[in-house]
């Protein structure tokens, strides 16, 4: 999101019921504005190219394209580098649940990601060296990686080819479809005989969910009960063997089915009701990368006041795609060297100094602080996501490292620096930002406020105001009044502005001068 604070390019003359709460929307819904600026100096060149690009098209909406980058790059890079963490060992696919108001671009930046990842993917996929994965089902020992050939049988996929590289959209949920089935064939002597056919799940690229709200996570049912169960188990590390998704066939005479699932999930919804629910007791939103965010009315009436000034210009498609497919495949293939030079061993590929792990214990520190004052509940459930996120806060690290390995000098590559943790760290934090935000809204719109509490509200605002220092109107800065009336509720911000704006607001009058607010509390009837 970009930080417009005087609205200069939208005019709020003539509109003002949108914008008659902007100030304290902003507080809730542009949590990203403030770090925004050190966000995006902070990315590699590759990826800020392509977020601005990628923004073009969906407005506002910088977060989640930096994140799609990551998500194409994760999936292209998994077979060449993973993260180790002491005796476990992370693969760098990263897996997105973005989570927003309809209308508010998600399908769009989806047709852009889906054009670059399929440019990206065919380059892989026509050049023809990735290394292919080696199908277990044959039991043909050897080394899964080599530069020459594999030492063992590739898994194929049903038009008996190489698994390759390549994107599929999710609309039927039935476990024949996700995970695959047998066919029953008649062998050249006329016996019985079963065929393997892969479900859609199986394979490498995206598996993406345009509608995610269908897909059983959130609204359960008879055909989709098993979907968290793939989910949950797909999303599990490359490193082992428990991402491997096996079924018996009741049908089919018990026979196991297995399917080699090595995508990265693209999921998009708008908020369902029971997705706090969801978040308490199936587990699966905590092993994605989440962010969500419900636009105020205002930022939608921007977005698409940006996208009707456009109404009958002509852009340029194709170019923007090219370009950025071909940066990834170079970094791929930058990659895939360095991967071979160091014995097709993943776990070499990337080096990680003291600097790299004492950046992560800040990062971490950071995350906690952001849980600070926070309603117990709201910790509680955001507690959840604090382990899978800082697996992700290292994926993205790792990365970033990846995604300007051509930027830097021969020596310099392939080590993750500070700075690679502080962009994956506003990212990340960014994301937990609006979480904690839509959980805390959330669980406040669900308890009545007593009228003591109010009260205790009021007399709390009003003390607020009295100790502060005014000009010679007695007016003082809205947003130094919020900061000090905050830590003295012992709220968070967005809690601070929705408890003001419930029980306090009509006391004061407010004008705004510049790019700043002010307040004073109004006078009682025969007060001058």
């Amino acid at each position: 999101m970009n930080e417009n604070n005087d609205n200069n390019e939208f005019e709020i003359k003539g509109n003002q019921e949108l914008y008659a709460d902007i100030d304290d929307y902003k507080e809730y819904d542009n949590v990203l504005v403030e770090q925004e600026r050190a966000y995006k100096e902070s990315l590699p060149k590759a990826v800020l190219e392509y977020v601005k690009s990628a923004e073009e098209v969906s407005h506002y909406n910088a977060i989640p394209a930096s994140i799609s980058y990551f998500t194409i790059l994760g999936n292209i890079c998994k077979d060449f580098a993973h993260i180790p963490n002491g005796r476990n060992h992370e693969d760098v696919r990263v897996h997105f649940c973005w989570v927003q108001t309809s209308g508010t671009g998600k399908t769009t930046l989806w047709n852009f990601v889906e054009g670059v990842s399929e440019a990206v993917f065919d380059k892989i996929n026509t050049e023809g060296l990735h290394p292919p994965f080696i199908d277990p089902d044959t039991k043909v020992g050897g080394k899964r990686f080599s530069e020459e050939s594999p030492n063992g049988l590739p898994l194929r996929d049903n038009e008996d080819n190489p698994v390759k590289f390549n994107t599929f959209s999710v609309i039927d949920y039935t476990d024949s479809s996700l995970i695959g089935k047998f066919d029953q064939i008649l062998t050249d002597a006329g016996d019985r005989d079963f065929k393997r056919r892969a479900g859609v799940l199986e394979g490498m690229g995206l598996a993406h969910w345009d509608e995610f709200e269908y897909s059983g996570i959130f609204k359960q049912s008879q055909h989709k009960e098993n979907s968290i169960v793939y989910l949950n188990t797909f999303m599990n590390s490359l490193a082992g063997k428990g991402w491997i998704i096996s079924k018996a066939l009741d049908s089919q005479q018990g026979r196991i089915m297995n399917c080699y699932a090595m995508r990265s999930v693209f999921a998009t919804t708008y908020p369902p009701n029971n997705i706090n629910q969801v978040m308490a007791e199936k587990g699966v939103l905590q092993r994605m990368l989440l962010y969500i965010w419900e636009v105020p009315a205002y930022k939608q009436h921007e977005m698409r006041l940006k996208q009707y000034r456009k109404s009958g210009t002509i852009e340029e498609v194709k170019e923007p795609v090219d370009n950025f497919s071909e940066d990834m495949f170079k970094i791929y293939k930058a990659l895939r060297k360095r991967f071979y030079e160091k014995g097709g061993n993943p776990l070499l590929t990337i080096e990680y100094t003291d600097e790299y792990r004492s950046s992560i214990i800040t990062a971490y520190e950071q995350l906690l602080r952001e849980m600070k004052g926070t309603n117990e509940k709201v910790s509680k459930l955001a507690g959840t996501f604090l382990s899978r996120i800082m697996v992700t806060l290292m994926k993205v690290s790792t990365l970033c490292c990846i995604a300007e390995t051509l930027e830097r000098e021969e020596e310099d590559r392939f080590k993750v620096t500070e700075n690679n943790v502080r962009s994956a760290g506003l990212i990340v934090r960014q994301c937990y930002k609006t979480l904690l935000e839509w959980l805390e809204r959330s669980l406040r719109s669900r308890k009545p406020t007593t009228a003591k509490a109010g009260e205790t509200y009021l007399t709390m605002f009003t003390s607020t105001y009295d100790e502060m220092k005014k000009d010679d109107k007695g007016f003082v800065n809205k947003k130094m009044y919020m900061l000090k009336a905050k830590d003295k509720l012992k709220l968070s911000r967005s809690q601070a502005y929705e408890v003001y704006k419930k029980h306090a607001k009509e006391l004061f009058e407010e004008i705004r001068e510049g790019r700043s607010n002010y307040i004073r509390l109004k006078k009682k009837e025969g007060e001058e």
